[in-house]
């Protein structure tokens, strides 16, 4: 979870936060942009990914603090933890950890895992977080792009989670997902979200901007504009059927590819307030996400692919 402010091809700074261009995380931003400035991740300018996140590291987590952030975090929990290994001491790795949200969380459980983050800042965070949870003894750092992880072995990791859609904000996500299967085992899993290409549509409209329409129609690329011209990065934001192609080129095969979220929880997030609506939303969101057909109205796809036991 590395990884918003900025735009999507000219979204305003502050028009994104964390790393969606999605317009519940857009309305977060707008309000946090007036408090204080603005967000994060991947690569325009080069280096513009890094020092984004840099900036907004120390007070990241606070932007993220309230219940449909909340529900977020505990959807994402419930799709990975089917996969968790059930040996505790089979290595994980948080490729895009960002502050260390989930990958201490999994260290808490007992799990060894790697956090990995293309932001220092980002990992002095997630550093200190584990020394004061007592952690540390479990978690390793590691300061790397997703795109190259010669610094892990081959084979490395039964379980590698990248929530956060990190890989929406690489330059090359084929090249991630291929680094990223050669660090994992033989029947290993990958968990990670995107930024779903249907997302993106209302910010050109919204604008008239017909011609940057046409361009993110043909490619799902589109740009963070950071307020900081150094700041600025690339991002990809994917079909169902890309998601499902890089994947495969990646040499994994997919086990499950969701909506996240095809209810429109941020839009009505007072409902999550209380307790038990939030339960029974949460788990008609889970119920209804796991349909393919309404993929096209969740702002993020979530998926999980295994690297074959014959090898990828």
């Amino acid at each position: 979870m590395t990884s918003r402010s900025g735009t999507v091809s000219g979204f305003d700074e502050g028009a994104i936060l964390h790393f969606t261009a999605t317009r519940g995380k857009m309305a977060a931003a707008l309000r946090e942009s007036r408090a204080m400035g603005r967000k994060r991740s991947d690569r325009r300018g080069e280096g513009g990914n890094q020092r984004y996140h840099d900036r907004v590291a120390a007070r990241y987590d606070d932007i993220y603090r309230d219940d449909y952030w909340e529900a977020q975090r505990e959807l994402g929990w419930s799709y990975i933890k089917k996969y968790l290994p059930s040996d505790y001491g089979a290595p994980i790795l948080d490729a895009g950890c960002g502050t260390g949200e989930l990958g201490i969380r999994l260290a808490k459980s007992g799990f060894h895992v790697t956090l990995l983050d293309l932001s220092q800042k980002m990992l002095d965070v997630a550093t200190r977080k584990a020394e004061e949870l007592g952690v540390t003894e479990r978690v390793r750092i590691v300061q790397a792009d997703l795109q190259d992880l010669s610094a892990l072995g081959d084979g490395s990791f039964a379980l590698v989670v990248s929530e956060g859609d990190p890989l929406s904000f690489v330059e090359d996500p084929l090249r991630a997902l291929r680094e990223i299967a050669r660090t994992l085992r033989l029947g290993g899993v990958l968990t990670a979200t995107v930024d779903h290409f249907a997302a993106g549509f209302r910010h050109f409209l919204e604008r008239g901007d017909l011609d940057g329409l046409e361009r993110f129609a043909r490619s799902g690329r589109t740009e963070w504009l950071a307020e900081r011209r150094e700041e600025r990065f690339s991002m990809r934001m994917f079909r169902l059927t890309d998601i499902e192609k890089v994947v495969a080129q990646a040499g994994l095969t997919m086990i499950e590819v969701r909506g996240r979220t095809v209810l429109p929880l941020r839009e009505f997030g007072s409902l999550l307030e209380d307790s038990a609506t939030r339960r029974r939303l949460l788990d008609l969101e889970r119920d209804l996400s796991s349909d393919r057909s309404l993929a096209g109205a969740a702002s993020h796809l979530f998926f999980a692919a295994r690297k074959p036991v014959g090898g990828a």
